[in-house]
């Protein structure tokens, strides 16, 4: 059974920046004074003393709660620093992952003099059966060279984010220790301890009223991504979020949003503005192209789960892209669907 909750006056974008608005740094740290492991109250987390030999150097709360935790560990030798920070999340929105690694990244640029360079990929973890998918990057200071390493994990109700500095350590050395820091802290776990139900909220952006054929085209994309999660993604995945990092969720969805458009342009039922029908249009040039799978990609940052079947085609896709440019950008919203922290 679907339980979806509709609702229709909500503005996208002041419901995606509040996900921003509550990410790790939400408030100023606070030092905690603790001599022997730390127990994040809540989830009952624990922030050893010794972390696989790095000495906490500090723990710090970030709200008054002490939901929002953050330690540092450094090895000790030198040369090596680690962070772990776990905090909460609110609603599972489908694009809350790609938005909080954003702005993870946009404090280290914030520090940087400079400016930095990233290179962004999708990772997960997974144990008995629960999965969690997370951002990963090394990232590069401009101005010292010196490269760190950033991972973001969305697990239910809660963010599990790690950095780790190192001068000593190359890159697979990084990403070795980081799933063995993941081990230590089991974000699938934290899925396991409270997990989302999929029932679904869609919030329609003020734009999706342009017109009632607009309105209903979003509505039938929108059920469309909702019940491709339901058939081709896990529970025990879905317990972690809404899976908005597929790319096929998002192609069906938007066929579906063009089919629908094309069927009801049928009518005189519909009220449609030119703007509608030049956007329905563009889609459907897209679609036809046989380029919407790299056109979802470049849109993304290529921060998509493609099928291991699927053989994309970027060159082809530039040089059509080139003669038929695209005004469509679809990070201006109709619609953001969620599961609900209660």
């Amino acid at each position: 059974m679907i339980k979806i909750l509709i609702r229709f006056l909500f503005p996208v974008v002041l419901f995606l920046t509040a996900h921003v608005g509550f990410a790790q740094n939400s408030g100023g740290p606070r030092a905690l004074a603790v001599k022997g492991s730390y127990i994040h109250s809540q989830t009952k987390t624990e922030f050893p003393k010794d972390l696989l030999g790095y000495e906490r150097k500090g723990i710090y709360s970030f709200n008054k709660k002490k939901s929002n935790i953050g330690a540092t560990y450094k090895s000790k030798k030198g040369g090596t620093t680690v962070s772990v920070y776990l905090y909460p999340s609110r609603e599972a929105s489908e694009d809350r992952l790609r938005i909080e690694y954003a702005s993870a990244l946009g404090e280290i640029t914030m520090n940087s003099k400079k400016g930095i360079t990233s290179n962004p990929g999708l990772t997960s973890y997974a144990r008995d059966g629960y999965k969690v998918n997370g951002v990963r990057a090394q990232v590069t200071d401009v101005r010292t060279g010196l490269m760190s390493h950033l991972s973001v994990y969305e697990c239910g109700k809660w963010f599990l984010k790690l950095r780790i500095s190192s001068n000593l350590l190359d890159s697979v050395a990084v990403s070795h220790l980081e799933y063995k820091i993941l081990d230590q802290f089991v974000p699938t776990d934290l899925v396991r301890q409270d997990p989302f139900k999929s029932e679904s909220t869609i919030y329609f952006a003020p734009a999706a009223f342009a017109d009632s054929l607009l309105l209903v085209s979003a509505m039938g994309g929108a059920f469309k991504k909702v019940k491709w999660a339901l058939d081709n993604v896990d529970s025990l995945e879905r317990a972690a979020g809404f899976p908005g990092l597929y790319l096929d969720l998002h192609a069906e969805s938007l066929t579906e949003l063009a089919h629908q458009g094309q069927i009801k342009q049928e009518t005189k039922k519909w009220t449609r503005q030119p703007e509608t029908s030049a956007y329905l249009s563009e889609l459907n040039t897209i679609i036809e192209s046989g380029y919407l799978r790299e056109f979802i990609m470049d849109q993304y940052n290529m921060l998509l789960i493609v099928p291991k079947d699927v053989k994309l085609d970027f060159k082809a896709y530039q040089q059509w892209k080139l003669i038929r440019p695209t005004r469509i950008d679809l990070n201006e919203r109709l619609y953001v669907i969620s599961y609900i922290n209660e």
